[in-house]
């Protein structure tokens, strides 16, 4: 079990889904066939990363592309320039790079029915990567190479996801703001090569680069399914059950929209009730199974 290597009582953690920070701890060696800081020195140092593979971040924002790049591809040499002066990269779709990760990447999304997206932050030493974030999924928090202390804050919301509450749309209030600035946070994990955070979504978190090495570490993203996302798969099979209902495809009067549509609506909730009702739960099962597992 793939996610048996990454955490203890992971079976159990299958049929719990925790949503409070674990640590774990792994020998130090444990994860260099995934990925290591050699490895990703030879890809900046050989321009062997295009635009789609990297991103840059410095003072708390991603660094505009236009800066460092021409086209698809970082300018030579401007990926380390960037690391010298103290931002961080984020290496993105690993999984599309390295085969151990692709492997990890499949195994990780067969055995949770998660989609699941592979990233690594590279960040020098005495530097910060973002400050404050908060993720919209859970985040396991692989440590490769170098040390990193990530300071977490419990969320602000409520099992946020990325349609809805998310940092990216809400950011933070200047209350919150003020808080995160002054309060001290509610743990520090510091992360060493082997180690493993289990990070849920919602934590806020500002993690920075510990000691005079770099730190290198993965970020498997484990995108949740929620039981929006299983109501979601039902009323689809109902509505496209529905389309093909010649009935259900009929015109609906203009009249019974824009001024009388009580008839429409009582009409309409009636037959999704019963609709819903009819499904075969069976089938529906293997349906919603089959969507958890189509690859992503």
């Amino acid at each position: 079990m793939a996610l048996a290597a990454l955490i203890d009582d992971a079976e159990r953690f299958l049929d719990a889904w925790p949503t409070t920070p674990h640590l774990f701890h792994r020998p130090p060696d444990s994860f260099r066939s995934l990925l290591t800081r050699e490895e990703v020195d030879d890809l900046i140092d050989h321009d062997c990363l295009g635009l789609r593979n990297v991103a840059l971040l410095k003072e708390n924002r991603p660094v505009e592309p236009f800066r460092y790049a021409d086209g698809d591809t970082p300018r030579r040499g401007a990926l380390r320039r960037h690391l010298e002066e103290g931002g961080t990269l984020s290496l993105r779709q690993l999984e599309r790079l390295k085969p151990s990760l692709a492997v990890l990447h499949r195994q990780l999304a067969a055995e949770t029915g998660y989609a699941v997206h592979v990233n690594a932050y590279y960040t020098p030493a005495g530097a910060h990567g973002l400050k404050y974030p908060y993720d919209p999924y859970l985040t396991l928090i692989v440590q490769l190479s170098g040390s990193k202390a990530w300071p977490t804050h419990r969320p602000f919301v409520a099992n946020p996801v990325r349609g809805h509450l998310s940092f990216h749309q809400l950011g933070f209030t200047a209350e919150q703001r003020r808080y995160l600035e002054h309060a001290a946070p509610e743990e520090t994990y510091t992360l060493r090569p082997g180690d493993v955070l289990w990070l849920p979504r919602g934590y806020v978190h500002s993690p920075y680069t510990v000691g005079g090495e770099p730190s290198l570490h993965l970020t498997i993203a484990l995108k949740e399914r929620t039981w929006h996302w299983v109501a979601e798969q039902l009323t689809d099979a109902v509505l496209d059950r529905a389309l093909r209902d010649p009935a259900m495809r009929a015109a609906v009067a203009p009249a019974e929209i824009t001024s009388a549509p009580d008839r429409a609506v009582r009409e309409m909730r009636a037959y999704l009730v019963g609709a819903l009702l009819t499904l075969d739960q069976d089938a529906m099962a293997g349906l919603i199974r089959e969507a958890a597992l189509r690859p992503e």
